[in-house]
């Protein structure tokens, strides 16, 4: 890495690309310094601005939508579905308006979208699929980061496999690819400047540790689905968890519960940090957010789960037993 006397943007970003962009069957990766770069840079792609509107789901991380306000949209919030908690083909399909530029379509903690089903009631419309946390998830019809124009995905240090930050989009579009490797250095092309840009360039480190991480990346995805599958079956009946469509699955970057009524979540939490165990906020309902101040967007399902949403650990180094603890510890809680 030295030696090539590149620290940024360098063969080993080049390689990492090339990997990625090979385990999804897409044409183009270009790496990023963040998945939020990745979703700006996307929409930046687009041409999305004042007077657009950029369809969204409302249950979240904040990125994609901030995304969106600061091209100069206007955020289409849209509810997502009870069990699986992605937004549903039929929502998207009634949010879309004659303003509408482009969607983002979201793998929720690793769960993937109904993206045939989504594709299909969405015709023309271009389709930012926001895999951030979708590495090694899969669809019925292939892999997760496959879909849309361009789909993002980040390598923040919570992610299945990190870069420390970091981030990728993906296309098959041969000038949509040339666009996001102008805008993400300065806008450069060919030596000239050809439109403004700012700077979103990959480091050599940030590969390195990415393709690193990519030989152990089927180990990784397998033990994750062992400790999902044994938190599902001990919480089958007691506690409603994410379900996964059919034929489809997860890499479960997170694993979410839904709090019963009558439980606040934040008492939960300070419990369990009593008894050892750490936990913590599933996402976030948006719209609801301080950065949409003044929507009136009602979005009950979102808002569920964004009030009652717990997640619990889940990562490669644990132990079945610590599985265990974890839901002896919160069943405990619960029946305090």
């Amino acid at each position: 890495m030295l030696e090539s006397g590149q620290l940024v943007q360098g063969p080993l970003v080049e390689r990492f690309e090339q990997a990625v962009a090979a385990l999804l069957g897409r044409r183009h990766g270009v790496a990023v310094s963040s998945g939020t770069s990745a979703l700006q840079l996307a929409l930046k792609t687009l041409q999305v601005g004042p007077g657009d509107d950029v369809l969204c789901p409302a249950l979240s991380w904040p990125s994609p939508a901030h995304a969106v306000r600061l091209a100069g949209a206007k955020v289409g919030f849209v509810d997502v579905d009870q069990g699986e908690w992605n937004s549903t083909a039929e929502a998207l399909r009634e949010a879309r308006s004659g303003s509408s530029k482009a969607a983002i379509v979201i793998d929720q903690f690793g769960n993937p979208a109904r993206a045939q089903e989504i594709g299909e009631a969405l015709g023309s419309l271009p389709i930012i699929e926001d895999a951030a946390c979708a590495l090694g998830s899969r669809f019925a019809t292939g892999p997760c980061g496959s879909f849309g124009l361009v789909s993002c995905l980040s390598f923040h240090p919570r992610k299945v496999l990190t870069t420390g930050e970091g981030g990728m989009c993906l296309t098959d579009d041969d000038d949509v690819a040339d666009k996001l490797r102008t805008m993400r250095n300065h806008g450069q092309l060919g030596g000239e400047f050809v439109v403004a840009a700012g700077n979103a360039r990959m480091t050599e480190i940030a590969a390195a540790l990415g393709l690193a991480q990519l030989q152990r990346l089927d180990e990784i995805l397998g033990r994750r689905r062992e400790l999902a599958a044994l938190y599902a079956k001990a919480l089958d009946g007691v506690l409603d968890v994410q379900s996964t469509p059919e034929g489809a699955e997860s890499n479960y970057q997170t694993f979410g519960v839904i709090l019963p009524q009558g439980f606040a979540r934040k008492t939960v939490c300070e419990k369990l940090d009593q008894k050892g165990v750490e936990a913590g906020v599933l996402s976030f309902a948006i719209h609801k957010l301080g950065s949409f101040a003044g929507s009136d967007a009602s979005l009950p399902i979102a808002e569920h789960v964004a009030m009652r949403g717990l997640a619990l650990p889940l990562y490669p180094q644990m132990r079945n037993a610590e599985v265990d603890e974890v839901v002896h510890a919160l069943l405990g809680v619960l029946d305090e």
